[in-house]
């Protein structure tokens, strides 16, 4: 298991709400649709239950003249169910597509259940696409082409009789004189070149608890092109974009708000 970074900032009871670890990939060679419930069998014993979903479209960073950010599909293809497999509690899932492989932790229930940290959700990421790529190798020698890679970590917490800007430091409005506000902003991450590599993506927006009570959702995204397009390098930028994740929660987020969920360091 790798060690937490000691120069990040802790909290010993953050508020998240879910982590998403994924890659996108070329299409391998040789798989089709009907082949999703052999992938499902390699994940089965841990994952035993099935739910389909819509498929997510491509979704690229660029960069230059022509910079889009967003979802585009190149050629006309057929669209591929989307396939959540998840464990029996429904805290961890993986989902899974002929282009994608991602990993998710998540609150249920009453929120009770403890976030297991970065540091152990990342190794059996890695070990879930060494599986899925030894798979794929079956049907043909090949490697998992990876082209984009992604962490989101999503953020919420109720405001009771506080203010957002007692909790946020570039938010001044008071979600509880609106009827809603959303915010979001993007920065560049940049390489070991010094080239544009991928973006940081934060958005900030307010709720409302089945109880009624006001909150607000703060998600942090780090996307991007790894350096190579195998595993080792998805992952380096995976943990690269953690750290800067974890950083800029803590530069946003105010005193108060560190005071409530009890920063470490």
């Amino acid at each position: 298991m790798p060690k937490r970074p000691e120069d990040l900032p802790d909290f010993r009871t953050p508020p998240l709400n879910e982590v998403v670890l994924g890659v996108q990939f070329k299409q391998p060679t040789g798989y089709q649709q009907i082949l999703a419930g052999d992938v499902w069998k390699l994940f089965k014993s841990e994952y035993p239950q099935v739910l389909d979903q819509p498929p997510l479209p491509p979704t690229f960073e660029t960069f230059g003249r022509t910079s889009v950010t967003g979802q585009f599909q190149l050629v006309p293809a057929p669209l591929h169910t989307r396939f959540w497999f998840l464990r029996p509690d429904g805290d961890e899932l993986i989902q899974f597509q002929q282009d994608r492989l991602l990993h998710n932790w998540r609150k249920v229930g009453d929120g009770d259940n403890l976030y297991p940290r970065f540091e152990s959700i990342a190794p059996c990421f890695r070990n879930e696409l060494d599986t899925l790529q030894k798979y794929l190798t079956s049907l043909a020698p090949q490697t998992l082409d990876i082209n984009q890679t992604e962490i989101s970590y999503i953020n919420q917490f109720k405001l009771g009789k506080s203010k957002a800007s007692d909790w946020l430091r570039f938010i001044t409005i008071d979600p509880s004189d609106t009827e809603d506000f959303s915010v979001a902003f993007r920065e560049i991450i940049f390489g070991e070149t010094g080239k544009a590599q991928g973006r940081l993506v934060c958005e900030a927006l307010s709720s409302i608890y089945p109880d009624g009570e006001i909150g607000i959702q703060i998600t942090l995204t780090a996307r991007g092109a790894p350096e190579g397009t195998d595993i080792d390098s998805a992952l380096n930028f995976i943990a690269i974009g953690r750290a800067i994740i974890v950083r800029r929660f803590a530069s946003l987020t105010t005193d108060f708000a560190h005071e409530q969920w009890g920063r470490l360091k």
